[in-house]
């Protein structure tokens, strides 16, 4: 079968865009690559960045969107922005916000990655034996290969905000309508939550003129990254993950167990404390249980017995299952790709390739979050990113015959 594309990338966040510079680099003929995404590149993450008031990253200067680990630190020396580059506790320092997507957008113009965007948004894939068929909004393409690397897209709201009606003035903090620069700065916003997000959030809404109540239920969990820093690595505690049966019960629970879920970095928590202590954000160890809208406010009723009349809620509870979606609900309701506890895709461990119910190969392969069971707990993150890359790349060029490296540009040049 004639073939439109030889690989479609779903997905041009992190995931997405990481993996097209690695093709290219690996020698993918360019005019046979495509990255469908709506958006445009990393348009989730800049609104995601904005949405929480996040000013620097907490992943570290060598975890970025280019292949050489070094590059946004030469971008910064070439443009005297190494103060741009903040240090941290453990010497693994962090970029700023505005300085690493200056370095994305700069390494994106490289590679011309604008040119290979569609605009639109997968709706169906069908998986045959040498092809791959994509339904999108504008229409239908075939491609020898395809990479699904869409993130998370489902949100954890808490019972009682699903419960209350469309307008009542409650948000989650990733709803892509979400604002908080259009919050009144004289409101009574409470902030839910207890994590990194929460605690962001928390810090940026608090004015002068506003009050800002956090309801964290738990005690917060410091920790500089989201896991041990072996995981970012193919070491052996990798190794020993991939010993126990392809998404099985067994794998989610040592994933989970790595995870530092809910936790924040120390820069984040001094943050956070300092609003406290000054007044500017008010800390309520306990649990909204049920709300009430009224007149264009919310009343809270929580689990010490205390009742809060807000004028905005603003969730910061996280994401639900990363094999939840759209795409992942239609492969596995009219495909025969396989799928294990809690419906983790059955990935091989060498190539993140979704295998079949009868064992085979299929020609899809999944990075980001719904990967966690083959590249562990920071899977969804950049370095994630990354790990992917080298599974794809490694298995891509093993079985097909290098294409020509034609129009391929590398991010290995001087800045």
């Amino acid at each position: 079968m004639t073939t439109d594309t030889e690989i479609t990338i779903i997905g041009g966040g992190v995931h997405g865009t990481h993996l097209a510079i690695r093709l290219l680099n690996a020698g993918v003929n360019r005019e046979r690559l495509r990255i469908c995404d709506p958006n445009g590149l990393l348009a989730n993450l800049r609104r995601q960045c904005m949405q929480c008031g996040m000013t620097e990253l907490r992943s570290p200067f060598v975890h970025h969107i280019a292949q050489d680990p070094f590059s946004l630190r030469e971008f910064a020396k070439q443009r005297g922005r190494q103060d741009e580059i903040v240090a941290s506790e453990t010497g693994g320092d962090r970029p700023t916000v505005s300085l690493f997507f200056d370095h994305a957008e700069w390494i994106c113009e490289q590679y011309s990655l604008a040119a290979l965007v569609e605009s639109t948004r997968a709706t169906a894939l069908t998986d045959n034996d040498d092809h791959v068929e994509i339904t999108t909004q504008n229409g239908r393409h075939i491609a020898r290969w395809c990479l699904l690397a869409v993130g998370h897209r489902r949100l954890n709201r808490p019972v009682w905000a699903a419960e209350l009606p469309s307008e009542a003035p409650v948000d989650h903090v990733w709803d892509e309508e979400f604002d908080p620069g259009r919050i009144d700065e004289t409101t009574t916003v409470g902030v839910v939550g207890g994590g990194i997000t929460a605690a962001k959030c928390a810090t940026t809404l608090a004015q002068p003129s506003r009050e800002v109540r956090l309801f964290a239920r738990s005690p917060f969990r410091v920790k500089l990254r989201e896991a041990g820093t072996d995981w970012m690595h193919f070491s052996r505690v990798v190794d020993r993950l991939h010993e126990l049966p392809s998404a099985s019960r067994e794998r989610a629970k040592r994933v989970a167990a790595a995870r530092y879920s809910g936790g924040m970095p120390p820069h984040v928590f001094r943050r956070l404390r300092r609003a406290i202590e000054d007044g500017q954000v008010d800390l309520y160890r306990t649990e909204i249980t049920a709300t009430t809208a009224a007149g264009g406010t919310v009343v809270a009723s929580c689990r010490d017995g205390t009742a809060h009349c807000l004028d905005r809620v603003v969730c910061a509870t996280g994401f639900g299952s990363p094999y939840e979606g759209p795409l992942f609900d239609q492969l596995r309701t009219e495909t025969a790709l396989a799928a294990g506890y809690r419906n983790a895709p059955v990935l091989a461990d060498e190539t993140l390739r979704w295998r079949r119910e009868d064992g085979t190969l299929s020609r899809i392969a999944v990075s980001g979050a719904a990967a966690q069971q083959v590249l562990g707990p920071f899977s969804r993150n950049i370095i994630g990113a990354r790990q992917a890359g080298d599974c794809v790349v490694g298995w891509l060029q093993r079985s097909e015959r290098k294409p020509s490296r034609k129009h391929v540009q590398t991010d290995q040049r001087d800045c």
